[in-house]
């Protein structure tokens, strides 16, 4: 598989949105499944967990042209 394919997979497959303390957050959804990742510049990537430690999942449905950004 070429890398424009992948990169054309991912972008499919995943929501990105860049924002907050200068810009170094990062939230990504996986727009099939829901859950939500935290990515930190510096520090890592992470799944975001509600109160009872389950993946947060995005309200968003697959064919909401609004998107998921939190920002």
């Amino acid at each position: 598989m070429k890398e424009k394919e992948k990169t054309a997979l991912i972008k499919e497959r995943f929501d990105v949105a860049v924002g907050g303390l200068a810009q170094g957050i990062t939230v990504i959804t996986d727009k099939k499944t829901g859950v939500q990742y935290l990515a930190i510049a510096g520090s890592g990537t992470s799944v975001i967990v509600d109160k009872d430690g389950k993946p947060l999942l995005s309200e968003r449905v697959d064919d909401d042209p609004k998107g998921t950004s939190p920002f």
